[in-house]
């Protein structure tokens, strides 16, 4: 009887785990989708790998850029034409959304202006972070 009790607590440790494994890369990928925002082309939700890599926030957020990346592409989050990717050699793959919309609204959410605040924010962001990376 024991053995079971050991047993079923063991495998809903594993659960729990695996279960805090899942819910962190979600949210690794949700702010991955913010990055690509504010890193990117303000125009378009796409980011030159090696710009991704560079910018210090992605730097100080993420433990493996290119795992989370691997694994956004593998949910269809992300497209990029790579096998894989390496800083330097791989600095101008270019990272695109597959959802275009705004910070993953609907399209009827973003005519009716739902969610483009933030979308405004990130983006400014983003173009006042070049503008600063121009002038040093």
């Amino acid at each position: 009887m024991a053995a079971v009790v050991d047993e079923s607590i063991s495998q809903s440790s594993s659960a729990s785990r695996v279960s805090d494994v899942e819910q962190r890369l979600n949210n690794e990928i949700q702010q991955l989708v913010k990055d690509i925002w504010r890193v990117g082309d303000p125009q378009k939700p796409q980011v030159p790998f090696g710009e991704l890599f560079d910018d210090d926030d992605v730097q100080q957020h993420y433990e493996g850029l290119a795992a989370t990346l691997k694994a956004a592409k593998k949910r269809g989050v992300v497209t990029y034409k790579s096998p894989i990717l390496l800083k330097g050699a791989h600095d101008k793959v270019m990272v695109n959304l597959v959802d275009t919309s705004p910070l993953g609204s609907s399209p009827k959410e973003t005519s009716n202006n739902v969610g483009k605040d933030e979308l405004d924010e990130l983006k400014l962001s983003g173009l006042d972070a070049k503008e600063k990376m121009g002038s040093s």
